[in-house]
């Protein structure tokens, strides 16, 4: 009797309105993945970073994404909370829509994110420059700022076409962009860091005694072309990185630093410019683009 009670509770698998659930339900997990497919196909591995082991999908993805999906979206102002320790949060919140759905979204960012703390490197008793992290004042608010709106572009892009939680392996399989190919950092954990010594130098000679230095990450690179008085074309590359959290610009006419500055643009890589300075600016000196070690990289 009970097996019998159990058996005309359960559904009629021959029903009409199950099996077009069922149906639909199949076509939606394949619509997903073509979406998963093409949204992916039109990024590039400049598109991502590594944080913490997982790939992240920074503005100029969301970008390409959202023009090829038609993705429009309405972003309130920003709202700035701070704490007692003096540390502060940025959060942005915006209104995604798509094909008639609308959905409301977050993005926030911490100031005590390891990614934007700043260093000075301090003479130590053995004569040798070592990392000291200054104090929160010196974090850029814009940085945080900027941190915050694009974690909100990635979260609502990524939600309204049910792609999060992305993977290497979809990177991989979609646009053939690999988690080695893409710049990125890992927050060490397990207490604070002892200070590092001065970044060990990647390729080329030591610059000039009497130049400037600076550790910076890549913020953008611009290129201007022109002809010489001779007739002959030029191309003027700018860095901008930053110094003591103020952006700058640093001029030079190599292409082979030009391309490293662009690869590692955007990313939490950092690197040491020496530089001259002239009435016409920040004039990279010769081999004076230099990528800090990974090791040296790291951050807690």
């Amino acid at each position: 009797m009970e097996n019998e009670e159990r058996e005309t509770s359960l559904p009629a698998i021959a029903s009409g309105a199950l099996i077009d659930i069922a149906e639909q339900a199949e076509k939606r997990v394949a619509a997903i993945i073509k979406i998963k497919k093409v949204a992916l196909m039109v990024t590039n591995r400049f598109d991502w970073t590594n944080q913490q082991d997982r790939p992240y999908l920074q503005v100029s993805g969301s970008e390409k994404i959202a023009n090829l999906f038609n993705i429009s979206w309405r972003i309130d102002e920003p709202r700035l909370e701070f704490e007692d320790d003096g540390h502060f949060t940025y959060t942005f919140k915006g209104e995604f829509s798509l094909a008639g759905r609308t959905i409301e979204v977050e993005g926030s960012r911490s100031s005590k994110d390891p990614f934007f703390k700043k260093y000075d490197w301090i003479p130590g008793p053995d004569g040798n420059k070592v990392k000291t992290e200054k104090p929160i004042s010196a974090i850029d608010k814009r940085d945080v700022k900027m941190a915050a709106l694009t974690n909100l572009l990635g979260n609502g892009i990524s939600r309204i076409l049910g792609i999060r939680n992305l993977q290497w392996s979809d990177l991989q399989e979609f646009a053939g962009i690999k988690k080695e190919d893409v710049q990125g950092i890992e927050y060490k954990k397990g207490g604070d860091r002892q200070p590092i010594q001065e970044p060990k130098k990647k390729n080329g000679d030591s610059p000039k005694t009497d130049s400037l230095s600076v550790v910076t990450p890549v913020l953008n690179v611009l290129q201007k072309e022109g002809k010489k008085t001779d007739g002959k074309p030029y191309t003027l590359y700018t860095i901008i990185g930053q110094i003591d959290g103020k952006d700058a610009s640093f001029k030079t006419f190599s292409k082979t630093m030009a391309d490293e500055a662009i690869k590692a643009k955007g990313t939490p890589a950092l690197f040491t410019i020496h530089y001259k300075t002239s009435q016409y600016g920040h004039d990279i000196v010769e081999n004076g683009l230099v990528a800090v070690e990974p090791d040296d990289n790291a951050q807690t």
